[in-house]
This record gives C-alpha cells, structure tokens and sequence, in this order.
C-alpha cells in the first residue's frame, strides 16, 4: 500500500497557491493543493456552504484518481477536512482518509468570532471585490510579523480575487453552521495545530472545539505564528505534515 497522497484545502480568501511554500518543502511527497469552490480559479462558483464544499472536494478527488488520502486543512478548509473525515467514517464513497492535519482550523460547530469583525468584513464585499487597503487589513490582522512582501502580495491578491457570493456565504453561513452532533467522534489519526499569536482559533478554541471530534489527536503550538500558518511559519509546518504524514503511513519504510 502506498503512502497517502496530501491533500491541501485553504482557508478563507486564500487559494491553491497559499500552500506552495509548505509544498516546496515538501516535493518527495505526493500533494494536491485545491481551490475551494468561489476562490482562487475556481472564483466562478460557490456559495460559502460547506455542503458545497465538501461535494466539490470529494468530485475533483474522484476525477483525479486519489484512493488515499491525508487531508491537510487550514482555517475554513480545516472544517471542510473534517465533514470529508466525518463522510469517509460514515462509509461513504471517497478516498481512504488516513488521518487529518488541522491548521488554525475552523470547527464542526459555529466558529467563534466577533461579531462586530464579521459585519465588517462581510461590508467589504458588499458592492464587489474589497479595496486594495481592506485585502491588505485582512491579511495583516492575521499574521503575528509582517510577510515577506511576495507572499503578502499574493495573499492580498487572493482574498480580492474571491467570489463576493463565496466569501459573505462563509462567512454568514457556512462559518456558522452546526455540524458537531453528526461529526461525532473521527477515529483517524490527527494532528491539530495552532498559532500561538492566533486569537479566534488559537490553542484555547483548538482544545475546546476540535479537539474532542479526534480521539486520536495531539495538539501543537506553532510559535511565531498568528493565522496564516502557512505562510508565516513554512519550514516549521513542513516538518511537522511530514511527521505525521510518518504516523499514519501503513508502511513505516515509505
């Protein structure tokens, strides 16, 4: 049986591309990097429900052959990785899921968040794609240290290029649905991590919220980082895919 093939799902108003500097770090492993539905290329479709998401992750994996997979999920793409474990538990049709990396992930239930935040930012896309200083808030609020400029470019770049329909529909329902009851409990190995600057979705919301959906789960702080995991803390977030990806290989010389 060969090893399983890593599964990379974004986080809000990011795109396939947010993951290239993890995925550099690991090119001996094979990775797919999607762009969920209303962002990145797939900008012409979505509407922020996580139903949605999850049929459009499960077609694109049957189109491209995957049979086994480790779902690698950041911030909303983490509570996407999650109904896809949940769905492949339950006996549904799909990849094997061999277990699960949560970055700064979003939960099952409701997503905590200021309400006040959200109002804005969903007033953001209110008459079509945010200002140029609205993309960059956006992404300076969730990092703990400035980007290196090209990497803030591009991520200033994806949250513009995001589907207006797709970005206030996360953020209005699907962010808030309740999915904890029919989730239950994933017996897959995972790996749940925070930043250790992050303030929603930090440790404290990581051990409340995900945590208990993962009896075989290990929590880790990553330091230096706030929200964009990714791309504020690569190397690091490299290491520790890997080690896990280590974990849940069924042949331990892969």
């Amino acid at each position: 049986m060969t090893r399983p093939t890593l599964l990379f799902l974004h986080a809000l108003g990011a795109s396939a591309r947010s993951w290239q500097p993890v995925r550099d770090r690991l090119a001996d492993h094979d990775g797919i990097a999607l762009d969920l539905p209303g962002f990145g290329a797939a900008d012409r479709m979505g509407d922020g429900r996580c139903e949605t998401m999850v049929a459009q992750v499960v077609a694109m994996l049957h189109d491209r052959g995957v049979t086994d997979a480790l779902l690698v999920g950041h911030s909303m793409g983490g509570k996407i990785a999650t109904l896809i474990a949940a769905r492949a538990q339950a006996g549904a049709s799909g990849p094997a899921i061999r277990g699960v990396v949560l970055v700064a992930a979003s939960p099952p239930s409701p997503e905590p968040m200021d309400e006040a935040r959200r109002d804005r930012m969903i007033g953001w896309f209110a008459d079509g794609a945010p200002t140029e200083a609205d993309a960059a808030a956006f992404v300076d609020a969730n990092t703990a240290s400035p980007l290196s400029e090209p990497w803030r470019r591009q991520a200033i770049a994806d949250v513009r290029r995001s589907r207006p329909e797709a970005w206030r529909g996360w953020l209005e329902q699907g962010s808030r649905e309740d999915w904890g009851d029919r989730v239950g409990r994933i017996a897959c190995p995972a790996l749940i991590l925070a930043g250790s600057e992050d303030g929603d979705l930090g440790a404290e919301a990581q051990r409340r919220l995900n945590l208990p959906h993962y009896p075989e789960a290990v929590l880790h702080n990553v330091a230096g980082a706030a929200h964009l995991i990714p791309y504020e803390q690569p190397e690091a977030l490299a290491a520790l895919i890997r080690d896990h990806a280590a974990r849940c290989s069924p042949d331990p010389h892969q």
